[in-house]
């Protein structure tokens, strides 16, 4: 009789999204009867100062999703620059549809460049060959890009920090590198306001211009400084980005655990680890750079034998069990960047200028997602059921 597959029999171990704290500070603001600040009031002003703070940069800005600050700090490193975006953004496709169309929303378009070799990041040497006006990195799955390389750019660096909330790059925060860092508050992220979104940066010509995208005539006109800024404290984008009180209050409240909750899954990870190793599985997770500190939306694990049916190897990890978090889709696949009558309908500057990109050209990228097995960390101690992890991860032995 042939004995039963291993399986992950115990439920994910979770702590409460929204603990004591963050429903306090959320009855507290309700209590007040005010729930909207066209201004930097306390909640934005809050957690503003408690992200500029983490990251160590003179500015932060709060926006109602990461979208948004993504598409404010395009805009904004084109006036600190003096500059449009003319031959594009340079970004990596392992990313969310949003860090790809936010450089539509600049009045520019992506560029795809391929991945670091066995890496989720974006290659500084692909995306300097684009000669694009700027470039877009994204911390995916929270491993820390190669900033220093980055930085060296002659075009404006964005960081997409959406994965990467309390990360370091040499010891230094992800959010800090680039002439601005961009994160997201959402639900699933670790550090969440429901939604929202946050912009860090050292130069107030990117904070101002950023400001304009989508904050308040009465937010402008209390803090804008720039002469060429100052025409739009009556009436500037207007795209209404800035936070409700209510995420902002909750995520502040969130970045207080942050630490925490980061050693956890660094443990659990640890002991993932080990228990891989100890058992000889055809596994090893994605290291971070040395001097790093990874942020946590999943840690990737490299499959070290070549998957050749990886349908059969997704179903194998549903029937176990496993906490196996989704890849994002193949973006450079869909309909909106494969049609440009598509593309063409939501953004007219891109009429008759739209190229489909060839998944072909960029095998970095294709080999990573072929080979990555993307699995969900828990955030408290959890031994037991990262044992239970291990043993249900022998399904990913060739048989001999």
């Amino acid at each position: 009789m042939t004995a039963a597959a291993p399986m992950v029999t115990m439920p994910f171990p979770r702590r409460p999204k929204y603990g004591d704290a963050e429903i306090t500070a959320a009855t507290a603001l309700l209590r007040s009867g005010s729930l909207s600040e066209i201004g930097r009031g306390p909640a934005s002003a809050g957690l503003e100062d408690a992200f500029a703070e983490l990251i160590g940069t003179t500015y932060a800005l709060s926006f109602n999703s990461g979208t948004a600050s993504l598409h404010a700090a395009l805009n904004a490193v084109q006036h600190a620059a003096s500059t449009d975006l003319v031959a594009g953004v340079a970004m990596s496709p392992m990313t969310w549809i949003s860090a790809i169309t936010a450089a539509f929303h600049a009045g520019s378009y992506p560029v795809f460049a391929d991945l670091a070799p066995h890496s989720p990041n974006l290659d500084p040497a692909a995306a300097r060959a684009t000669g694009c006006s700027a470039v877009l990195v994204t911390h995916a799955w929270g491993i820390p890009a190669r900033m220093d390389e980055f930085a060296h750019q002659s075009v404006p660096v964005v960081e997409d920090c959406s994965h990467a909330h309390g990360a370091l790059y040499q010891n230094r925060p992800i959010g800090s590198w680039g002439r601005a860092g961009c994160f997201s508050l959402q639900e699933s992220k670790a550090v969440s306001g429901g939604e929202g979104g946050v912009l860090t940066t050292d130069d107030r010509a990117v904070y101002e211009a950023a400001m304009t995208v989508g904050h308040h005539p009465f937010r402008l006109a209390a803090e804008l400084t720039d002469l060429r800024l100052l025409p739009l404290t009556t009436a500037a984008a207007s795209y209404k980005y800035r936070i409700p009180a209510l995420s902002a209050a909750i995520a502040t409240e969130q970045l207080k655990t942050l630490p925490e909750r980061m050693r956890a899954c660094e443990d659990n990870l640890a002991h993932l680890t080990h228990l891989i190793r100890t058992i000889d599985l055809p596994l090893q997770p994605v290291p971070a750079p040395e001097g790093s500190l990874r942020g946590w939306y999943g840690a990737p694990f490299t499959l070290l034998e070549p998957v050749t049916a990886p349908a059969a190897l997704a179903a194998a990890c549903k029937q176990a069990n496993l906490p196996v978090r989704a890849l994002y889709p193949d973006w450079m696949s869909a309909p909106l960047l494969q049609q440009p009558a598509l593309t063409e309908r939501y953004w007219p500057h891109m009429r008759g200028r739209w190229n489909p990109p060839d998944v072909r050209d960029f095998p970095n990228y294709q080999n990573f997602r072929k080979q990555t097995l993307l699995l969900k960390i828990p955030d408290t101690p959890a031994p037991g059921y990262v044992e239970q992890v291990a043993a249900a991860l022998t399904i990913t032995r060739q048989p001999s």
